[in-house]
């Protein structure tokens, strides 16, 4: 039994976000078009399958809970019926927890479509408390969801706040005023319990504030004791505060087996724009996507899709996961479908005087997951000198603006001119022609002239203990091995020379070792 607690009067109060028919709430998010529609939600397939939830409108015309498809079908024949997804209610849940944490530090989580919120010190950032239930309904239809909410002084008293429909504030000090007026049906109790009740005359809390606890509990049990303690106000202990969630991960589970991607893409579409409105109440961007797939003949595919630049743009994500998809299509027709995402906080930004303005982080991050998914998240992002004694050798490294940089001192505060190396990619092939191994001439496909002076050579040599294949996969990975200039027989061994030429410049040319070929690899300016 909790312990008793009497109704605090100030400081303390609770929002309790309540959604009264999740499955139907999770439905109508999935499927918008639903909202205003006459649809329910069959325990089953087939005919003879029990209704569960029934829609308000469906409700109108006749159509209860308890009903077969076939008799609610002989009512309304136009009626819309659905099976139960528990994968689309569960994500229903947690996109409800997601609003009460991107509002409050303090959240609990009561239960599927019930969340209690802390408000204490929360003034200050949104205003009143009618300001705070405006801005939690703000956020909950940016989810496409709606739900009732109370707020009061303990949890109990803000549940059956929220429990009345539509918004309602307890004001501090009137708690024992509205619950003598709350109708028993709105407690949820068994119905031996509420009808024995009602066979005492009582139809609301109020009146059962004139019986003794102790003989109701001796006819009635338990239960009614607690009836008693709510009333009287010593119920509804301190909020059992959950760790934020650091998952986001929307499901759902298909009716019939998809085999084409256009269908599958429609579906996947709409889980990113649930989860993206997610992100954004968090203050979070997208960032690497898992794709798990439930194939027909109970097999799974489950794929991991890179985000190069973190992005809440729905068409971007939508290309990458499609682009990963057309590559490697699912072996077999899907059933459910699982969509997670990495959060990543945003890039932040801020403007500096003596740079030139950087485009804004979301507009950044938006053309760069573009571009990945054009091209690739392998091959969008910045070239860095590779930690490598391979002259010129690169790696890709995730593009970030550059921070601001100091430009270096100038010797005794004077200007230098600087000989600047123009570097040509790839070093183009040349024949060199020698007279007692020294070269005389040079001729290519853009060059053709006489040495004047040279200066050289230098000889850089390494990575000898590579093979064939490592070589070759630097090659593929942009380490700077070229397969015509003989890097792939494991390592490399280049002499350089410097060559002023008649033609008027000078050039950086190189011989290969292990083929005995010669190429120019840079001009300088």
């Amino acid at each position: 039994m909790a312990r008793a607690e009497s109704i605090p009067v100030a400081g303390c109060r609770i929002a309790c976000l309540l959604v009264k028919d999740l499955p139907l709430a999770a439905t109508v998010r999935a499927n918008p078009e639903l909202r205003q529609a006459s649809f329910a939600l069959s325990i089953g397939k087939g005919p003879r399958a029990p209704l569960g939830c029934v829609s308000a409108a469906a409700r109108s015309v006749g159509i209860v809970p308890g009903m077969t498809v076939a008799q609610a079908r002989a009512v309304a024949p136009d009626l819309a019926v659905l099976a139960r997804n528990p994968a689309l209610e569960q994500a229903a849940a947690d996109a409800l927890l997601d609003v009460a944490e991107s509002f409050s530090p303090v959240v609990e989580d009561g239960g599927p479509g019930r969340v209690y919120l802390d408000l204490a010190g929360l003034g200050g950032l949104y205003g009143g408390e009618e300001e705070m239930v405006a801005e939690l309904l703000r956020r909950l239809r940016q989810i496409g969801m709606e739900a009732g909410i109370g707020i009061a002084a303990n949890k109990d008293i803000a549940y059956l706040a929220a429990r009345c429909g539509g918004t309602r504030v307890i004001d501090a000090g009137r708690e024992r005023e509205f619950l003598h007026w709350v109708p028993l049906e709105l407690l949820g109790l068994e119905p031996e319990v509420e009808l024995q009740l009602e066979r005492l005359g009582i139809r609301r809390l109020g009146d059962l504030a004139r019986l003794d606890a102790r003989e109701l509990g001796s006819r009635m049990g338990a239960g009614a004791v607690e009836i008693i303690r709510l009333v009287s106000g010593q119920t509804g202990g301190p909020l059992i505060a959950r760790r934020p969630g650091e998952a986001f991960v929307e499901k759902t589970a298909l009716e019939y087996a998809i085999e084409r991607l256009e269908p599958l893409g429609f579906i996947l579409r709409g889980m990113l724009e649930r989860l993206v409105a997610r992100l954004k109440l968090r203050g979070l961007t997208a960032g690497d996507l898992t794709l798990s797939l439930e194939l027909a003949g109970h097999r799974r595919d489950e794929r991991r899709v890179s985000v190069a630049a973190a992005t809440n743009e729905v068409r971007s994500l939508l290309t990458l996961l499609l682009l990963d998809l057309e590559k490697a299509p699912p072996p077999d027709g899907v059933e459910a479908i699982a969509l997670s995402v990495q959060a990543r906080a945003p890039r932040p930004s801020q403007s500096d005087m003596f740079v030139p303005p950087a485009p804004a982080p979301e507009r950044l991050q938006t053309t760069l997951a573009r571009l990945a998914a054009l091209c690739g998240p392998d091959h969008v992002g910045t070239l860095l000198p590779a930690n490598s004694h391979r002259p010129d050798a690169t790696c890709r490294v995730d593009f970030a603006p550059p921070a601001k940089a100091n430009p270096p001192p100038e010797p005794n505060g004077h200007a230098v001119n600087r000989i600047v190396l123009r570097a040509i990619r790839p070093a183009q092939e040349v024949e060199v022609m020698s007279s007692r191994g020294v070269p005389e001439f040079v001729r290519g496909r853009r060059i053709s002239a006489r040495v004047v002076s040279i200066a050289g050579p230098w000889r850089r040599q390494g990575e000898w203990w590579k093979t064939a294949l490592e070589a070759g996969q630097d090659a593929a990975n942009g380490a700077g091995a070229d397969v015509s200039q003989g890097g792939l027989r494991g390592g490399f061994a280049h002499d350089y020379y410097e060559m002023a030429l008649d033609d008027g410049g000078v050039y950086r040319v190189f011989r290969d070792l292990h083929t005995d070929r010669w190429f120019v690899d840079g001009i300088y300016d």
